[in-house]
């Protein structure tokens, strides 16, 4: 399935004049109600409805300081639109997470073919027969949401209703006034509600830990790092274990997590 590519403006992450009020902003998990209740209403001027997920890996629902849901309660989804997305082993087959996890980029989404502002050879890869099956509407502007330390978020916006209408000719609009303001809405709710507890402990790495690091991230075992590297075996178990120290990490697996968490790692370019 051959990807579309629009001609439309850079997306810009900095809010537009309408959208600049603090209302946009979440400084702490009090405000989250009230800026979800702002976001909302804008979404609805534009005919449409928004669908947020802070994090792609659980699919946990966005709550308020009270715990009440956001999805349902301030966005106006049904308990039986909501159900399926419950069952995260089928909702992460859906064509519209799996996008989002391969750009950074908002893109449209329908069965007639996955249109973004530029060509993505991975798009082109994911089957759009999945749309039928997968807990989603079968139109939608998909808003990914990149975020440090490796999580992905996303916020999905579809017509009212059964969600069924073609929203390709609104995309260019769309996203040029909404798609700032959904961005730094995920954003901040995932800056006031990460775990402290989970979050990676920051580490100045040195060049021979990162390549050493990243050796051991494409599956090398020390003995061949040393072969790569030409230096001993023992130097190469001191620069992981000087990593796993630096990183706070238990191990060699949850140090490369954290390393590519940071940064340190990433695909060859």
């Amino acid at each position: 399935m051959a990807t579309n590519v629009l001609e439309l403006h850079q997306f810009d992450r900095t809010p537009n004049v309408r959208s600049a009020g603090n209302y946009t902003f979440i400084r702490m998990p009090c405000d989250i109600r009230a800026v979800a209740q702002r976001l909302a209403d804008d979404v609805r001027e534009d005919g449409l409805r928004a669908m947020v997920w802070p994090d792609l890996s659980t699919l946990s629902e966005p709550v308020d300081a009270d715990g009440h849901p956001l999805n349902a309660e301030v966005f106006g989804w049904a308990e039986d639109e909501l159900s399926p997305w419950r069952n995260v082993d089928k909702a992460l087959r859906s064509p519209l997470l799996r996008a989002a996890r391969v750009t950074s980029e908002p893109f449209c989404i329908s069965r007639r073919g996955i249109r973004s502002r530029t060509a993505n050879r991975l798009l082109d890869q994911i089957n759009l027969l999945d749309l039928e099956h997968a807990p989603a509407p079968q139109s939608a502007i998909v808003i990914p949401v990149h975020m440090p330390l490796g999580q992905i978020g996303a916020a999905i916006l579809t017509s009212p209703g059964a969600g069924n209408m073609d929203l390709s000719a609104r995309f260019r609009t769309s996203v040029d006034r909404l798609a700032a303001p959904l961005w730094q809405f995920v954003t901040g709710y995932v800056s006031v509600s990460r775990d402290e507890r989970y979050m990676p402990t920051e580490g100045l790495l040195t060049t021979r830990e990162i390549e050493c690091l990243s050796w051991v991230a494409h599956g090398k075992t020390d003995y061949e790092i040393s072969i790569i590297l030409g230096c001993s075996h023992a130097g190469i178990r001191y620069h992981v274990a000087r990593v796993c120290a630096k990183l706070g990490a238990v191990n060699r697996a949850q140090s490369v997590f954290r390393a590519a968490q940071l940064g340190y790692i990433g695909v060859p370019l």
